[in-house]
């Protein structure tokens, strides 16, 4: 074809030719980062692309209606449709030849039918730093290489990486699309894009009729977890209403853990929060593997879904959150903590409780309990969660209860791993809040009825409880009168034998004046072998000493099978009783 005369414009890692038949071209391409341009149709028509890539061949592993490393290829182009961000075009394996001069060079020319409409043309050549240096298309060979050379593995083959689009009506430059990029920006209800490594944003609104919007969240996720991701949830019921998650999202382009999710919902009159965050690497900050084909919409936004002008239907809120009550949160692993509470009248309480929790159990977790007489009120089960954001495994129990007049101690315990302190999986929604709190509801508020307490257990004469493994405790009492004690022991038993239990001896005598025996207790919830005996004796005045023994597993926090209803006082305590 007869070439005409042409101006060249010259940007930062980009060149765009341009002349009367309208040529794209992006070249200089080393420079290990995403570069991109932009034109325009002003009717259907073929384009001619002609573009110089790298790949190798390799299987692909299905994961999810998407592949690993979809295109194979680590140096890439691709193009997007400007208005509805849908990728129509790209280079992979089986559209490209082998350039046979090169290592790992891939050619694409091909004439390819386009819309009219606005385009974005991208080329990516950014490099993984999973092995703590640059090169992203990992292979054996090449992991050799890079041991045993400083040679830049791609020196040489880069220097031909490029991308021509012939017969465009227009071309854009790199600012040019960045300015059309925040008009559509500008024109969502919600923007939380260009999101980087550990980055968290949350924005709210009060929706004043009934809207439906259209959702576009970008993010990454891989084998049922979500690492960068978004949710929203109702600002007064704390519903959650919509969330990202892998299974219901599309391959987004690039590596296979890139998902993008677009969803339509109606949004009824109230408040609403949304979230977004992400984790500590791969993300727009920088990538750590194919980058997804809509880079800088890596986040969460929300348009009207009609395009209209929606200013009426909403109106910016910001949250108010109550102040808790009681604020057992940011719990680390390994951890017992308790903290009272006084109810002076009957009263609705919202309990807020994050936890770990798998297959119908409870690792991280928390419950109430009467101060009094150890009696569970409340506790944070399994079926009564709700997955809370991250691994599946994080829980959530947000509801309101009811509490009588009465002492109550509120709980939380967790286990060796996965905590605030130290996560093994994706962290939840709400970390802060990994713990449990307490919060009033309704008109009354926590000064007059509901408050935060120092509680000391009435009439409590000897108290061994929360007992570990291994341990051989005693405490000693004296009483003046004769005295009715109710002696209240939970221990560890099977088959009419007992591992864990408690004895109480008169120290003046030297007469065992009581003994935990299997066949004098009952189940104390959990497992069967979790034993319970409540009795009462009559002691005459003198000095007696409380004992409790325990074998090496299943204690206190250290349950090897389900735990006891009241697992606190693990252990025996003796209470004085009105006489």
């Amino acid at each position: 074809m007869k070439r005409l005369a042409c101006f060249i414009i010259v940007l930062s890692f980009t060149n765009l030719i341009q002349a009367e038949d309208k040529i794209l071209e992006l070249s200089n391409l080393d420079s290990r980062d995403i570069t991109y341009a932009g034109f325009v149709l002003d009717q259907d028509k073929n384009v001619h692309i002609r573009a110089v890539g790298a790949g190798a061949k390799r299987e692909l592993r299905r994961v999810k209606n998407s592949y690993d490393d979809e295109t194979n290829m680590f140096a890439y182009a691709w193009i997007l449709n400007s208005k509805t961000r849908e990728m129509v075009w790209r280079m992979d394996i089986d559209n490209t030849e082998r350039d046979r001069s090169t290592e790992w060079n891939r050619i694409f020319d091909e004439d390819v039918s386009l819309k009219k409409g606005e385009y974005e043309v991208y080329f990516s050549n950014t490099f993984s730093n999973i092995f703590g240096w640059g090169e992203g298309y990992i292979t054996f060979g090449r992991i050799m290489k890079k041991i045993f050379s400083d040679d830049d593995l791609w020196e040489e083959d880069s220097e031909d990486w490029k991308v021509e689009i012939e017969y465009v009506d227009r071309i854009l430059d790199r600012q040019d699309i960045n300015a059309k990029i925040e008009e559509l920006k500008d024109h969502a209800i919600i923007n939380m894009t260009d999101m980087r490594d550990e980055d968290s944003s949350s924005q709210g609104i009060t929706i004043t009729k009934p809207l439906k919007v259209e959702i576009y969240a970008a993010g990454e996720g891989f084998k049922r977890e979500m690492y960068d991701y978004g949710w929203i949830i109702d600002a007064q019921t704390r519903e959650k209403i919509w969330s990202m998650r892998e299974g219901g999202s599309e391959h987004g382009g690039g590596a296979a853990k890139n998902l993008v999710s677009r969803e339509r919902i109606t949004l009824k009159p109230g408040d609403y929060l949304f979230y977004y965050r992400t984790d500590d690497s791969h993300s727009y900050e920088e990538w750590n593997s194919n980058p997804p084909y809509d880079p800088h919409f890596w986040g969460l936004t929300v348009w009207p879904a009609d395009k209209k002008d929606a200013s009426d239907y909403y109106t910016k809120y910001s949250e108010k959150r109550q102040k808790a009550i009681v604020d057992i949160t940011r719990v680390g692993d390994f951890a017992y903590i308790e903290k009272g509470l006084l109810i002076n009248k009957p009263s609705k309480i919202r309990i807020y409780a994050l936890g770990e929790g798998d297959e119908d159990e409870m690792f991280d977790y928390g419950w109430i309990s009467n101060a009094d007489d150890g009696d569970i009120v409340w506790k944070m089960r399994y079926r009564k969660t709700r997955h809370a954001g991250g691994a599946d495994k994080n829980r959530c129990f947000d509801g309101v209860i009811d509490l009588d007049e009465g002492r109550y101690l509120v709980h939380y315990q967790s286990d060796d791993s996965h905590s605030y302190e130290d996560w093994n999986s994706s962290k939840p929604d709400d970390p802060e809040k990994w713990g449990i709190s307490i919060y009033p509801v309704g008109k009354f508020t926590h000064a007059e009825h509901v408050k935060l307490s120092k509680l000391e257990p009435k009439g409590v004469l000897a108290s061994l409880v929360r007992v570990g493994d291994d341990e051989r405790l005693r405490k000693q009492f004296s009483i003046d009168e004769r005295t009715r004690v109710r002696i209240y022991c939970i221990g560890e038993g099977d088959e009419d034998e007992l591992y864990d239990y408690g004895w109480l001896e008169n120290m003046d005598t030297g007469e065992r004046v009581w003994k935990m025996r299997y066949r004098n207790t009952k189940r104390a919830g959990g497992a069967e072998k979790n034993r319970t005996a409540d009795t009462v004796l009559t002691l005459e005045p003198g000095t007696y000493r409380v004992h409790y023994r325990s074998d090496d597993s299943h204690s206190f926090n250290r349950w090897n099978s389900a735990e006891p209803r009241d697992e606190r006082n693990w252990g025996i305590t003796i209470y004085q009783l009105d006489n």
